[in-house]
């Protein structure tokens, strides 16, 4: 067996301290921005995925360059993955890519990149399986039950699950209108599934985003299954009631 010299034990130490060090600050932050220069994305996109595993939406300021242009970028993304080195993100409505200061595979080559985590708690439970004529009706019967948090900051619900939707066999050029529209929402993981008669969608959705399925979706009945509903709120969990608290799961973004 190979021994282990001491320039390889000073490496093995140096990463185990920083994975630990930043850890620390992940955890110790609880809901404060997170700041890393172009030279960090790998630490950068571990914090992402941090946040993200938990349901917490994220947005972030970037400051950078397009790569292909060279033209200076500095706005505002939602970032929805983060995968080695690089952060998936939607801008304008319109999903980039974000690499480091010297990226140029990726869309934006990133000098600076500010986490802003939506929300500091989220409020989780089950629903059992509704059914309803419309992704209104099933929206309705959703937010009735986010009630229960009355006087909570409520800053996004995201639901999920599975929906079977009787509507109609759609053609090709119809299906991908509705994937056109929902673009956004399948690159963050949302699953379409085109059959006879209509549609199964599966994974999760943002409430808002149910609503207005209607708007491309013409359903004459909707069946879910068993439901997850997250609650996003901007409290902490110190700030949340005692009722709630020993009624429902949390999940704190620290």
């Amino acid at each position: 067996m190979k021994k282990i010299g001491i320039l390889e034990i000073v490496v093995i130490l140096s990463i185990l301290i920083t994975s630990v060090s930043l850890a620390y600050k992940f955890y110790s932050n609880n809901g404060n921005d997170y700041e890393f220069d172009g030279n960090q994305m790998y630490k950068c996109a571990w914090v992402c995925e941090k946040i993200l595993n938990k349901n917490f939406p994220l947005n972030a300021t970037i400051i950078g360059k397009w790569t292909l242009s060279k033209k200076p970028f500095n706005g505002e993304v939602k970032i929805y993955d983060a995968k080695g080195g690089t952060l998936y993100a939607i801008y304008n409505g319109t999903p980039i890519t974000i690499g480091g200061e010297l990226a140029y595979q990726e869309d934006i080559a990133a000098k600076k990149i500010i986490l802003h985590p939506i929300g500091k708690s989220i409020i989780f439970y089950e629903l059992n399986p509704i059914e309803g004529k419309s992704f209104r009706d099933i929206a309705n019967e959703i937010e009735n039950t986010t009630k229960n948090f009355n006087g909570l900051n409520i800053v996004d619900v995201i639901v999920e699950g599975s929906m079977g939707v009787d509507s109609k066999t759609y053609t090709p050029v119809e299906r991908q209108k509705i994937m056109n529209n929902l673009d956004v929402d399948i690159k963050k993981g949302l699953g379409l599934y085109f059959v006879d008669y209509g549609i199964i969608i599966n994974g999760k959705i943002h409430l808002n985003t149910l609503k207005n399925l209607d708007n491309y979706i013409n359903s004459s009945n909707i069946s879910t299954s068993k439901l997850t509903i997250y609650v996003v709120v901007n409290n902490s969990i110190d700030e949340i009631p005692n009722k709630i608290k020993e009624n429902y799961a949390i999940i704190t973004l620290g």
